[in-house]
């Protein structure tokens, strides 16, 4: 990942090489961080020439060994992120919180229905999470339109016209990657994980990586930070349509146990909140799909269109869908 060869610069210039990255500390910006990773992979990916077998082979290994599960959590996670910084949502959470008690608003919280949400500046904060998203989108949009049209400019040349021959194991190592699942970005869970018990997302650790950003070089382009994190979220905000209201008042839920901290909720609790059923079925049936599109396929200039349409493009499909 590109964001992996400027991690030692980021750390020197940012001095957080002391983050914890541990289990249980930050659980809402470690899954977040997946997610995040996964976009600075697709913006990789994008942007880097196939010369060989070998160039698509790793691109599809990057890309596609981000299983459903994951992104979904991973996503939910990353939009509760910028839904926590609503002020007038924090503030209410906090006010819940003093009046009936931690542990029963945790309760409340963690069974992901729309109690969340109702609280004042809820809605408001689920909306500018989907308009992050909108503006996600149209980046993977973009990524899988170039993947895309590199597989038609490969048709010129004699390596990307072999025959497949090795379809179906090609296929079985996709499925194994999906299984184990892609690791977060370092870089990006140092930007996000608070050290040592601090407030995550603090002026201080916010303005430390923000500082870091700018001075290391190449990595604006190399890796995505959240806008949030990097000097706020100006856009407008979306709604998600009718029928899907569970995704909002998912999203609000893990923003107010994050408010809170959310590893005061056991991880099988927190781990079914953030996974909701409608765009895990949909990024389930993209990684089948995946899966078969490269078994399928004939000759190599055909597998960056796999990549472009079940590792970019419906995946972006799967995300809109909550609100378009």
């Amino acid at each position: 990942m590109a964001a992996m060869r400027v991690f030692a610069a980021v750390l020197a210039v940012s001095g957080l090489t002391g983050i914890s990255t541990a289990q249980g500390k930050d659980p809402v910006s470690e899954k977040a961080a997946v997610y995040m990773t996964y976009q600075s992979d697709a913006d990789e990916v994008g942007g880097k020439p196939f010369k060989s077998t070998t160039d698509i082979d790793d691109a599809l290994a990057t890309l596609g060994s981000y299983n459903a599960d994951q992104l979904t959590r991973g996503w939910i996670s990353y939009s509760a992120l910028v839904a926590s910084q609503d002020p007038d949502f924090r503030a209410n959470v906090r006010d819940i919180e003093a009046y009936y008690g931690r542990d029963r608003v945790v309760g409340s919280f963690a069974s992901g229905g729309g109690y969340a949400r109702s609280l004042k500046g809820g809605d408001d904060a689920v909306g500018t999470a989907i308009a992050v998203t909108d503006a996600d989108l149209a980046r993977l949009y973009s990524n899988a339109a170039m993947v895309k049209e590199q597989g038609y400019s490969l048709q010129g040349y004699g390596w990307a016209k072999s025959r497949i021959r090795n379809g179906g194991q090609r296929a079985e190592t996709v499925k194994v990657l999906q299984g184990k699942g892609q690791a977060a970005d370092n870089l990006i869970l140092a930007a996000l994980v608070a050290p040592n018990g601090a407030t995550p997302l603090s002026e201080t650790n916010a303005a430390g990586v923000t500082t870091a950003v700018v001075a290391a070089s190449d990595v604006a382009t190399a890796v995505r930070l959240p806008s949030f994190l990097t000097g706020g979220f100006t856009g407008g905000k979306q709604k998600v349509k009718y029928g899907k209201e569970p995704v909002a008042n998912q999203i609000a839920s893990v923003a107010a146990l994050r408010i809170l901290g959310a590893d005061a909720v056991d991880e099988a609790r927190l781990s079914r909140v953030m996974l909701e059923p409608s765009v895990q079925s949909c990024m389930k049936m993209q990684n089948l799909q995946l899966q078969g599109c490269v078994a399928g396929v004939g000759q190599e200039y055909e597998v960056p269109h796999c990549i472009s349409q079940h590792a970019l493009a419906e995946i972006a499909d799967c995300l809109g869908a909550v609100y378009k």
